[in-house]
């Protein structure tokens, strides 16, 4: 989306700066007085800035919406990041609390394999160990993958807004050098 708000820029840039270039040159055509040229030229001068400075401050809003898309969008991961890690957890913790039920229950149904339960025992909490670390671990990539995506988010809107500021700044100095240009030739 990016390249395509790029070159719109640049098509309403360069049609400002022809219509500017045709207005300054159909001036100069004019059957006026020296006077009344510089005058009329100055005034399209000033006209050809405000367009420019009306671009520039278009590309500064522009900017600043997508660093505030940005930054809402990594807002909105967090929170349901944060949302998942907490429905992990419960998930996690309602599996441990019955896990501890279901030991309780076998443990009062076959009291007399001691040691046969208590190796069981033994294995459920590795069994356990493991998958808790392995969520943690899990949880930890994915928070990273979307810590990463979002780096390159508000980077990628950082470029642009200073991409379309530097096209905006070219711009208007070409259009002051060619308006300064066309009031001297005059």
């Amino acid at each position: 989306m990016g390249r395509r708000d790029n070159s719109n820029g640049k098509f309403l840039l360069g049609a400002m700066f022809g219509a500017s270039i045709a207005g300054i040159t159909a001036l100069l055509f004019a059957p006026k007085s020296g006077k009344e040229l510089r005058e009329d030229i100055s005034k399209e001068v000033d006209l050809m800035v405000d367009k420019a400075s009306d671009y520039t401050d278009y590309a500064v809003e522009r900017s600043v919406e997508m660093y505030d898309a940005a930054a809402d969008a990594t807002e909105d991961i967090k929170v349901n990041l944060k949302k998942s890690t907490d429905n992990i957890k419960k998930q996690f913790g309602d599996l441990k609390e019955d896990a501890k039920d279901e030991w309780n229950h076998l443990k009062h149904s076959v009291n007399e394999s001691g040691e046969r339960l208590a190796e069981e025992t033994e294995d459920t909490k590795d069994s356990l160990s493991e998958f808790g670390d392995v969520l943690a671990d899990e949880t930890k990539r994915v928070a990273d993958e979307v810590a990463d995506g979002t780096s390159r988010v508000v980077d990628e809107a950082g470029d642009q807004a200073e991409d379309v500021a530097d096209e905006a700044k070219d711009a208007y100095n070409e259009v002051k050098d060619a308006a300064e240009d066309a009031a001297d030739k005059a």
